[in-house]
């Protein structure tokens, strides 16, 4: 008779290691899911939750080890592992080097950089066009707003200095960011058909976002548009990926010759923010 029951124990055990594991109801709400909570949503008496384990703080995290510099053992084995701190209210995962939020506060994890206000207009950041083309440039950046600027995300070049200008930012952690990139625009050229400036941010080099901001919505000759310009997008960024903001000018065969100037002033900044 025991012989039996051990026997049904294993098939048991068999099956339920190579089938989807289903819990509180009948049918898998996913082919690709091999392990699912099936909720009653009928009435609130009859929906329930899943609860995770839960400390409350960091110091009860597992791995946790103070001599460590981000006080946590590497464990790649763990890598993907989820809890919830009570302290912070958030989930944190463990990516096999610490435990990391899922999610920030709006504002909460967010580097801001702006542009020397006191910068003489001949050292503006310019851009120029003739009918053959159009040239590039890198837009440096640094921290300037004693209110608004800083770096929480811990991302700026690591080659510079934080008081100096900077080009690079270079992603300390990967994930979900959202980017607002805004610039004032100052032209100089004499145009018929509007002027026209290309925000692009590139990624390790390569064009990821971009936007055409026309300076002015008339056609006709004009000289001197000004224009703030905005640009904003969501990005992935793995460990180690860099960051920076170019420009380069809109030529048309109206266009005789032009200079881009970008302009430090309020509405001249960059925010990163993770998710």
């Amino acid at each position: 008779m025991r012989k039996k029951i051990y026997i049904a124990a294993f098939l048991m055990t068999a099956t339920m290691a190579f089938s989807q594991v289903i819990v509180g109801g009948a049918s898998n709400p996913s082919p690709n899911s091999m392990f699912s909570i099936v909720n009653k949503e009928d009435n609130s008496a009859q929906s329930k939750g899943m609860m995770i384990p839960t400390v409350n703080n960091e110091t009860e995290l597992p791995l946790y080890n103070t001599s460590q510099t981000n006080r946590f053992d590497k464990d790649p084995s763990m890598q993907g592992m989820i809890m919830y701190r009570k302290d912070i209210q958030r989930v944190v995962v463990y990516d096999g080097d610490q435990w990391k939020p899922t999610f920030y506060e709006s504002g909460g994890r967010t580097t801001r950089a702006s542009m020397n206000p006191t910068t003489a207009e001949s050292d503006f950041p310019s851009v120029g066009c003739i009918l053959i083309g159009c040239g590039q440039k890198d837009v440096p950046f640094g921290f300037y707003s004693n209110t608004l600027d800083g770096d929480k995300l811990g991302i700026i070049d690591p080659q510079g200095a934080v008081n100096s200008d900077f080009s690079n930012f270079t992603f300390k952690e990967s994930g979900f960011y959202k980017i607002l990139i805004s610039l004032k625009v100052k032209t100089s050229g004499i145009h018929v058909s509007p002027p026209v400036i290309s925000f692009r941010a590139l990624k390790n080099g390569a064009i990821l976002a971009r936007n055409d901001v026309p300076l002015n919505e008339a056609i006709l000759i004009t000289a001197g548009a000004n224009r703030v310009g905005t640009m904003e997008f969501l990005a992935m960024f793995d460990k180690g990926d860099k960051l920076k903001v170019q420009v380069s000018g809109g030529v048309s065969i109206l266009t005789v010759a032009d200079i881009y100037k970008i302009v430090p002033t309020d509405g001249t900044f960059i925010s990163i923010e993770k998710l």
